[in-house]
């Protein structure tokens, strides 16, 4: 038997999109979907923030909000030598 209210919801990473059977993803989630290494950073494009948000690998992200949820992922900042 089919489930009734069988729902994907959309996403973009690095300008692809994406559909997700769940209604929240991890940032190791969207990592693992977006094809990147682990060790990459992920964050939340929030149109008109003056910096957006970095999703942790065990951080939730509510995909029921409405819109596309748009995310980008890159090599985390490192400070080289500073302990």
């Amino acid at each position: 038997m089919a489930k009734e209210h069988e729902k994907t919801f959309r996403l973009i990473v690095d300008q692809h999109p994406h559909t997700w059977p769940e209604p929240t993803i991890t940032g190791a989630q969207i990592k693992a979907l977006a094809g990147v290494d682990p060790s990459f950073g992920v964050w939340e494009e929030i149109p008109g923030a003056k910096v957006d948000p970095e999703i942790a690998d065990n951080q939730v992200v509510d995909l029921t909000k409405p819109g596309v949820e748009k995310f980008f992922t890159g090599k985390k900042q490192t400070t080289e030598g500073g302990e």
